[in-house]
């Protein structure tokens, strides 16, 4: 796993530090489990399971931004355009009342 990829899904991790620090040791820097082991004083298996773990939160991560991926290439209706937009919430929850009230506007008319 390269570090960028790593660091991607590093806010997703609900571990310790020291458990992220391991699982990136293998990784990230292709450490072995009996060196990283050996380090913490942790059982080969602990460090299997923790980066088990976070392997299962990457591949869970490529997911997501397959799915996005997917979804920014439907078509959108004329007139219409994709944006990401930085806003404070209570804005960007009447920007979605506003867009959900068009959308259903414009289904009407098919």
């Amino acid at each position: 796993m390269a570090e960028v990829e790593f660091e991607a899904i590093r806010p997703l991790l609900n571990i310790s530090d020291v458990h992220i620090a391991a699982t990136r040791s293998y990784l990230v820097d292709g450490e072995t489990f009996r060196t990283i082991a050996k380090r913490h004083g942790w059982s080969h298996q602990a460090v299997a399971d923790s980066v088990n773990g976070v392997w299962n939160t990457f591949q869970k991560y490529l997911e997501g931004q397959q799915l996005a991926r997917s979804i920014a290439s439907v078509p959108l209706p004329a007139g219409w355009e994709r944006v990401e937009l930085v806003a404070p919430s209570d804005l960007i929850a009447k920007f979605k009342k506003q867009v959900a009230k068009v959308s259903r506007e414009l289904a009407k008319t098919k």
